[in-house]
């Protein structure tokens, strides 16, 4: 297994409007501040990055208004989907091959399938003999069988990014944090555990597993017994994770904890200083060896905590919000940098 303790990465979304210019633009500077395993700057939302593609795809799967409707069973596309984005990483390189000797590697982020069926809306025959809970209408999340499909789906694209090379290919799976707290919504730990397992099953590099906010020890337990090789949480915005876990639970398992270490999600302050909303290096550096003598280096990965993308909406400027995000990565690189 590629030893990865102590490097760093980052989520995946920026604050930035989608274009390309403006993903070479985030990935070159990801690069050039000592980033070890860069993601493809994600500028559109992780449910239209999928869905959106999946409803040209399948008939029955409809997007109006922004929101995903689906109204009977279907046949799963025999082909990956969202593919650009990680070949943008196999074209980035093949442009600058000067830059690979940079990075230790690459990373890219997938949508989990229960994260893409919380955000589909049922109706028509699929939504009969449901009964809404958490949400206000019948929604996929509480059917198994389209979970089940969604996870093949996803399974597949994931196979394409491994073949891509690329080393760490990660999950974004927040609806967790709220499906498994003290019990379980809609499912069976056993479905769940089987269910993420298939959609990671082609991924013979680094797989990942990201959901943010508080982790129960439920939740704990059941990403445990996955197949999942790093496990991806917030720790600065939600320090209570760090009675959740312990070093035994990656010495012994051969799985790293990738450990959100600067804020990614706040509101807009009053300064107009960039600096004022940017950890000092010395508050980082106590803050990841925290986690270290905690963790123990060999297990950590250092990352933000979630996604930039929602500082695009905290400040009206988005080359402000980008500063923020370059200079708290900056001085999180160089935090590790001095701990090493």
């Amino acid at each position: 297994m590629e030893n990865v303790g102590l490097s760093t990465t980052v989520v995946g979304s920026w604050p930035l409007s989608n274009s390309y210019e403006n993903m070479i633009r985030a990935f070159k500077d990801m690069i050039n501040l000592g980033i070890d395993y860069p993601c493809y700057p994600q500028l559109v939302s992780m449910i239209n990055q999928f869905l959106s593609p999946l409803s040209k795809l399948i008939k029955p799967l409809e997007e109006l208004n922004g929101e995903f409707f689906l109204s009977d069973d279907f046949k799963n596309p025999n082909k990956p989907i969202a593919l650009e984005y990680g070949q943008f990483l196999v074209n980035f390189f093949q442009k600058n091959p000067h830059l690979k000797d940079h990075v230790r590697g690459t990373k890219a982020c997938l949508t989990g399938p229960f994260t893409l069926a919380s955000e589909i809306i049922l109706k028509d025959n699929v939504s009969k003999g449901i009964k809404p809970q958490i949400f206000d209408e019948p929604r996929a999340i509480m059917a198994d069988w389209i979970i089940d499909k969604l996870a093949e789906i996803m399974k597949i694209t994931a196979k394409t990014y491994n073949d891509m090379g690329i080393n760490i290919i990660s999950m974004d799976e927040p609806i967790l944090g709220l499906l498994v707290g003290k019990k379980i919504f809609f499912h069976s730990e056993d479905f769940i555990i089987k269910t993420l397992d298939k959609a990671l099953s082609e991924i013979k590099t680094l797989s990942s597993i990201h959901v943010c906010g508080r982790i129960s020890p439920m939740l704990r337990d059941l990403l445990l017994q996955t197949s999942v090789k790093i496990l991806d949480h917030e720790f600065a915005s939600n320090e209570r994770n760090f009675n959740v876990f312990e070093k035994d639970h990656f010495a012994n398992s051969q799985k790293f904890l990738a450990m959100g270490c600067i804020k990614s999600n706040f509101s807009e302050g009053k300064s107009e200083n960039v600096i004022d909303y940017v950890e000092e290096v010395n508050a980082l550096i106590r803050y990841i060896k925290k986690g270290i003598d905690k963790f123990g280096k060999e297990n950590l990965i250092i990352k933000p905590d979630c996604g930039f993308g929602a500082l695009r909406k905290a400040f009206k400027d988005e080359n402000f919000a980008y500063e923020i995000v370059l200079n708290k990565l900056k001085n999180m690189v160089i935090a590790v940098k001095q701990l090493k």
